[in-house]
């Protein structure tokens, strides 16, 4: 361990708690000056430190991802599993790369400031800013040969994303849309992208490879996306460290069990759909009529016009009508 780490888990496990140069120095039993440069290396890296006379050091946040900080708020149990990168084209391709390349056989993370090439579903770019959004993609080893419930993945991956949104933005009503995004109000904050890697000795799904894509802080979106999309906070985020880690260790923990009903439960719950006009868009055909329930399965059920009851297992909701 470095001294700079040192100093940064001193001031982490006490936020908003001044620590004097002499304590820094004591605790990792080195000298005060090297714990200043500690200090201005960390600044220097973006850590937002309080330096005041005869009072010491305050440790207020990071706005930047950084690996240290996700290490000690996971409590060093995935070092090895997560990967940081200020700029990339996208954490989809990266994880996909990875997995290319390597045995893989528990979770890995791939979290990124920014995106070049984000993209999600049908492969429509993803905006990524840096600074106010998080993007990240998971690894994650099939845990079930049984194939026959895997449209619930997605699913059950909204709901534990927003499970974790609601403890970090209380006042905030998340709601789902059919079958990856998530919204407040009449605007999308996040999708959710699932893929697999299929493998070819076995003809099994061997991993899920789950992009997710937050807007966190205030964005200036671009034109096409100004009356669909919106950023979760007025104000900037300065959590995004604590709160990468509770999104991957809330999936992590849990996505195991994306084949109980409980998880479809509560995404029915969460739904803004149910009862509304909408049009689903599958293919070359469109079809409209009101959302009636989610099936078992994870598959929309929609009345037509002409009084008819489909299903849809694939498709995209692209419109939805609020009155």
């Amino acid at each position: 361990m470095t001294t700079k780490q040192a100093v940064l888990f001193q001031l982490l496990a006490q936020p908003e708690t001044w620590f004097s140069g002499d304590k820094l120095a004591q605790e990792i039993q080195v000298s005060r000056e090297s714990v200043w440069k500690a200090i201005q290396a960390l600044k220097k890296a973006g850590h937002q430190i309080e330096s005041r006379k005869n009072q010491g050091y305050r440790y207020l946040g990071n706005p930047n991802l950084d690996l240290d900080s996700l290490n000690f708020y996971s409590g060093f149990a995935y070092s090895e599993q997560i990967k940081v990168f200020e700029m990339t084209d996208s954490t989809q391709i990266q994880a996909k790369n990875y997995l290319n390349q390597h045995t893989v056989n528990k979770p890995y993370l791939f979290v990124a400031n920014q995106q070049s090439a984000g993209y999600g579903r049908r492969g429509r770019d993803f905006y990524s800013p840096s600074q106010t959004g998080l993007y990240f993609s998971l690894i994650l080893p099939n845990p079930s040969q049984d194939l026959s419930q895997v449209g619930l993945l997605t699913t059950s991956i909204a709901v534990l994303v927003s499970r974790v949104l609601e403890r970090f933005f209380p006042d905030k009503d998340f709601k789902l849309k059919w079958v990856n995004d998530i919204y407040l109000g009449q605007k999308k904050v996040a999708g959710i992208i699932t893929e697999a890697n299929l493998d070819l000795e076995t003809q099994s799904l061997a991993h899920f490879i789950v992009g997710v894509g937050l807007n966190l802080s205030p964005a200036d979106f671009p034109e096409s996306l100004q009356a669909t999309a919106q950023a979760i906070s007025d104000e900037p985020f300065y959590n995004r460290n604590q709160l990468m880690v509770a999104l991957f260790t809330e999936i992590i923990d849990h996505y195991r069990e994306y084949q109980s009903p409980n998880l479809l439960a509560e995404y029915r719950q969460k739904s803004f759909l149910l009862g509304r006009q909408v049009t689903l868009q599958r293919g070359t055909e469109s079809f409209h009529g009101q959302v009636s329930g989610i099936s078992d399965d994870g598959s929309l059920q929609l009345v037509t016009e002409d009084e008819k009851i489909l299903e849809f297992n694939s498709g995209e909701i692209t419109k939805v009508y609020f009155k």
